[in-house]
């Protein structure tokens, strides 16, 4: 019991101060005080900018039976917050450091949660429309709460759990796909590709043009999603990608212009090693008596080009 308390008090420090919160989902949500939201059934597990709770909705009876005994060898949840009359829950995560979402966030860390977020999704067979934006208030008597776990976890913990790879952390998602962290990352994926070659427009211009025209295509992707994004949450990835391409394509251009250089130089030396054996060639035919048409069609060059190499 002990325990639950700890893990308990570790959720009401992270969920945002001003939380929005509801008895019936049936009539919206509002928003409370913390103190408030507390007393209600359902309430806001993490601030609009940073992610310190991963929930899961595990929409099939008796869950906490599933995990235990079914689903064995996963990473265990610090809190289940049960229906008493059927045992559907939702699973929650804790963090030791939030990942935050805000337009300073770096987006490294923000695909590497997500990457998390749908493989435990899969393994906990969780619905995957469920955005994580209310839970059932796990100190509500309305539930029945568990601790599997007593301390939260690193990414790198819950990923080496789950054995994943950067082959899986980097996987672009689908606009289908575009859930909760997910929308983040399918406006990454498909905006720095898209960047990568649009920068080359851009030389010669201000950053501050280049940005606007990566947070423009950014706000374009955004429009296309369910549930779109935040401003503030779009232009913190159109200012990653955007300062990404800028310190990179003076250097990758210079590469460009380099290896255009040395295969020049590489081009010349080959034609002009062509061009001595042709002279020599066109020396000995004229030794053995062949005349300067005959050796110009034979070598395919000029005539006048053979005159001047036999002199």
């Amino acid at each position: 019991m002990q325990q639950l308390e700890l893990i308990l008090d570790q959720f009401i420090n992270t969920i945002p101060k001003k939380p929005y919160a509801s008895d019936n989902l049936n009539y919206g949500v509002k928003i409370y005080s913390k103190d408030a939201a507390l007393l209600k059934v359902y309430l806001q597990p993490n601030h609009p900018y940073y992610l310190h709770n991963i929930v899961f909705d595990l929409d099939y009876e008796a869950s906490l039976v599933e995990i235990l005994y079914s689903k064995t060898g996963l990473p265990l949840p610090n809190l289940i917050i049960e229906n008493k009359e059927n045992g559907r829950s939702h699973a929650i995560y804790q963090l030791k450091s939030p990942v935050y979402k805000t337009d300073a966030s770096k987006q490294k860390p923000i695909i590497y949660l997500n990457a998390i977020q749908r493989t435990l999704q899969h393994v906990l067979e969780a619905d995957a429309n469920y955005t994580g934006l209310i839970c059932k208030n796990p100190l509500n008597d309305r539930w029945r709460t568990n601790t599997l776990r007593h301390t939260p976890y690193s990414l790198d913990e819950l990923a080496n759990k789950l054995e994943i790879d950067w082959k899986q952390i980097s996987k672009p998602i689908k606009q289908e796909e575009a859930v909760g962290l997910g929308r983040n990352c399918y406006i990454f994926h498909k905006a720095r590709h898209w960047a990568y070659c649009s920068i080359r427009k851009h030389r010669g211009a201000t950053y501050n043009t280049w940005l606007q025209s990566v947070l423009d295509h950014c706000l374009k992707l955004n429009e296309g999603i369910t549930e779109p994004l935040g401003y503030n949450e779009v232009k913190g990835i159109a200012k990653s990608i955007s300062r990404y391409c800028w310190k990179r394509d003076p250097h990758c251009y210079q590469e460009f212009i380099d290896r255009q250089t040395r295969k020049g130089r590489l081009g010349g030396k080959a034609k002009g090693e062509a061009y001595s054996f042709k002279r020599k060639l066109a020396v000995r035919y004229k030794a053995s008596g062949m005349s300067y048409t005959e050796i110009a069609d034979k070598l395919n060059v000029s005539r006048r080009s053979v005159i001047y190499w036999c002199k």
